[in-house]
């Protein structure tokens, strides 16, 4: 009887195997277009386990042709968030928000493993665009890398060779994708110290790496005086940063095209004026939004003045886990994001806003129900900066040239 079970089970275990390798192969016989369709629609997870499967399914998602296809899908489907944590040195965590629990608890907080070693001991986010992530050495602001957590390898990009002869007083970032040219550019915009150390009346320059071409091109002198570390959207191929106006307010918002490499002023909405740090860009929904204190306002149709309205007012809320008797860890106070109470961080596919509270808790806020809901995600430092990332299978050698 004993022999009779276990050849019951073998036989079950090779129908299992049968109709699994039957299904895979039903499968691979599809046109490329809709396997490549197929396959884009999984979980990110089950997308990595999928390799194991068979050949033909590991090199398809190693296939640019399919990173393409899968980063669209990525955007709406892979939502992760991103944390940076700068003290006592510099880490990367992620959640992925397609794995929530019951009840709003989140998986614990996964640390991404820092493939640098020495070469990027310390570093700051540029930011996150298609599942890359750019960052700079802390150290030395002309050190950029760019690399996809999920997928083998990075890039250090090429340094660039000399400045102006004035002194260097800060640098802003950008970096992106613009969906006509296929092209991902990382911009840096260069202010430098007058006689007395000020920036303030300093013309900057701005250059420009593209991934297709990976040398740094000085594109000319910009008169916006940029405010932040990095560009805060990008909206239809172009970055977008805060600019002030005079010498206290926040008046502009300035647009750089990743195609044409041109940058523009882009009509705001007439808000109140408010402390400039509670002013903030971020893209919902795939529309360029200004965040006004608690007010979000949103653009339906791009540059154009009489298409913002004020959408959404977060009530007042403070956090349960909100701890004020915490102290945080000495930091160097260089990203620029110290000072915002409330940091929007994107629309969730239910309708919630999710955003960052002082920087040490994450919230939903349901606009109809007008309800919060607090996003405990275990193994995080006390304070944090978080960015929205989709993880995609992009890998940095097959969109940057040159070896």
């Amino acid at each position: 009887m004993a022999s009779s079970s276990s050849s019951e089970v073998c036989n079950t275990d090779t129908d299992k195997s049968q109709t699994q390798s039957q299904s895979t192969s039903w499968i691979e016989k599809l046109p490329r277009e809709v396997y490549f369709d197929v396959l884009s629609r999984l979980p990110f997870s089950s997308l990595l386990e999928s390799k194991l499967v068979s050949k033909r399914w590991h090199a398809s998602v190693k296939d640019p042709g399919f990173g393409n296809v899968h980063v669209v899908r990525a955007s709406e489907n892979n939502l992760c968030v991103l944390f940076f944590f700068d003290w006592p040195t510099s880490k990367l965590y992620l959640v992925n928000f397609d794995q929530r629990k019951n009840g709003g608890a989140l998986e614990t907080a996964k640390i991404l493993k820092n493939p640098f070693g020495p070469a990027l001991p310390d570093f700051e986010l540029v930011g996150s665009c298609n599942g890359l992530i750019c960052l700079y050495n802390t150290e030395s602001d002309d050190q950029l890398f760019v690399y996809n957590p999920f997928a083998t390898g990075y890039r250090m990009l090429p340094r660039m060779n000399t400045h102006s002869d004035s002194r260097v007083s800060r640098v802003v970032f950008g970096f992106g994708f613009h969906p006509k040219t296929k092209e991902y550019k990382v911009i840096r915009i260069v202010y430098y110290a007058q006689f007395n150390y000020d920036f303030a009346g300093a013309v900057p320059e701005a250059f420009v790496l593209s991934f297709s071409n990976p040398t740094w091109r000085n594109i000319g002198r910009i008169p916006h005086m940029l405010m932040g570390p990095t560009s805060e959207a990008l909206v239809n191929g172009k970055l977008h940063w805060l600019a002030i106006q005079g010498e206290t307010s926040y008046r502009d918002i300035v647009s750089f095209d990743i195609e044409t490499e041109e940058f523009q002023l882009v009509p705001q909405p007439d808000y109140d004026l408010v402390n400039p740090r509670d002013i903030q860009l971020v893209t919902l929904r795939g529309c360029l939004s200004l965040v006004v204190a608690n007010e979000i306002w949103v653009t339906k149709t791009y540059n154009v003045p009489a298409s913002w309205s004020k959408e959404i007012i977060i009530g007042d809320y403070v956090p349960p886990s909100y701890r004020l008797d915490m102290a945080p860890p000495f930091r160097r106070k260089k990203n620029g994001y110290q000072g915002k109470a409330l940091r929007v961080l994107c629309a969730l596919e239910n309708g919630e806003i999710l955003y960052q509270y002082h920087r040490r808790c994450l919230v939903s806020y349901n606009p109809v129900s007008q309800e919060f809901k607090d996003h405990n995600v275990q193994g995080l430092p006390i304070e944090f900066q978080a960015i929205v990332h989709a993880s995609s299978v992009i890998s940095v050698n097959t969109v940057l040239g040159g070896a």
